[in-house]
């Protein structure tokens, strides 16, 4: 090989690795923008897709939430005629309290229960134990107005349609919907007479958070035209957590019946029974909620007697072995009647009794 070939040869392969370097560069250069694009692209669209997937999640809640504190209580009637057993004395009122366990039967949780058709044999089953009960006003607790797990029934109307009552009223205690969930429940009144007014009853709460996200347990006051007799229903469903809030709460229902002039009755599922009761707490101070309601001096209450039997029982309907479940009238009046129904339709039982007005005597 001449020494012009040798150059000629080195030219080259200069040339040719010149040339390879720069398209390595050139197609670094390329790889690196193509990567930026794409970076940008993918943040863009984790993003949009955060907002979309945050809108999911909280609007429907804090709408629920916001909107909440204008459907708490409602008044509603419908145009069926009111019907009433024969042989009833003129002189009595007749009110029942039951809570439903949001039609779930004696299942433990909520969302156990059976499926649509269950849900509603049950509620069938309870509006047949209505009717066969046939009081004038009934108190209902754990009652779902727009639950996913009961299948979004108005439980409220489904009953008192079912059972015959013209008038109810609807208060809730938690409202709230998550993404595709609803939870919608409380108390309900139902009355054969006209439902004149409805006003909510504030109790205190267990978490301020929770009150905040959900709701908490409220009770609502109730006035009702009974044949020309003023009357008052406090529907309350106490505190399940703690016997303190039971006892605050008592005060506070016992400070607003005392400010009426109108007969007052308070029923209800109170989570609470007398302290020489079987099953009986009390807070810190040694206080008790039903022994509050006592001390207050308005009430009179069934029973009373220390020997309280099995047959009192309220809780739990598979095996009673506690009064939790009240109907409390005022002192001057009486029972001419007290009743516990022996019902495996919820965990709790249903009570009902025969109330004398003296104003009526």
């Amino acid at each position: 090989m001449t020494d012009e070939q040798s150059v000629e040869r080195e030219r080259r392969i200069t040339s040719v690795l010149k040339s390879t370097v720069i398209g390595r560069r050139h197609v670094n250069r390329i790889v690196t923008w193509s990567d930026v694009i794409r970076l940008r692209f993918s943040k863009r669209v984790l993003v949009r897709s955060t907002i979309v997937l945050l809108a999911v999640f909280l609007v429907p809640f804090v709408a629920s939430r916001i909107m909440s504190p204008w459907r708490r209580v409602s008044i509603h009637s419908s145009s069926q005629q009111d019907a009433r057993a024969d042989g009833r004395l003129p002189t009595t009122v007749r009110v029942a309290c039951f809570n439903i366990a949001h039609g779930r039967g004696t299942a433990i949780s909520n969302w156990d229960g059976g499926d649509y058709q269950d849900r509603i044999s049950r509620l069938d089953q309870i509006a047949a134990l209505l009717r066969e009960v046939d009081a004038d006003i009934v108190v209902l607790n754990e009652v779902d107005f727009d639950a996913s797990w009961s299948y979004h029934t108005n439980q409220a109307r489904f009953l008192a349609n079912k059972s015959g009552y013209s008038h109810w009223v609807e208060q809730r205690n938690l409202d709230f919907r998550f993404m595709f969930w609803t939870w919608r429940f409380g108390n309900a009144v139902l009355s054969r007479y006209e439902i004149t007014d409805a006003q909510l009853v504030d109790l205190p709460s267990f978490s301020v958070l929770e009150t905040l996200l959900a709701g908490k347990k409220r009770s609502v006051l109730c006035d009702i035209d009974v044949d020309g007799l003023p009357l008052r229903i406090v529907a309350a469903h106490l505190s399940h957590r703690s016997e303190s809030l039971r006892v605050l709460s008592a005060d506070i229902i016992t400070s607003i019946v005392r400010e009426s002039t109108t007969p007052t009755i308070l029923a209800g599922d109170m989570n609470s029974t007398p302290v020489d009761f079987p099953g009986a707490t009390t807070d810190e101070n040694g206080n008790n909620a039903i022994e509050t309601f006592d001390e207050s001096g308005y009430f009179l209450r069934e029973p009373s007697r220390l020997g309280v039997g099995k047959d009192d029982f309220t809780y739990h309907s598979n095996d009673p072995r506690s009064v939790i479940d009240w109907i409390l009238v005022p002192a001057k009046w009486d029972y001419a009647e007290h009743n516990v129904s022996r019902t495996v339709l919820s965990d709790h039982r249903l009570v009902y009794a025969d109330v004398v007005p003296t104003d009526l005597q």
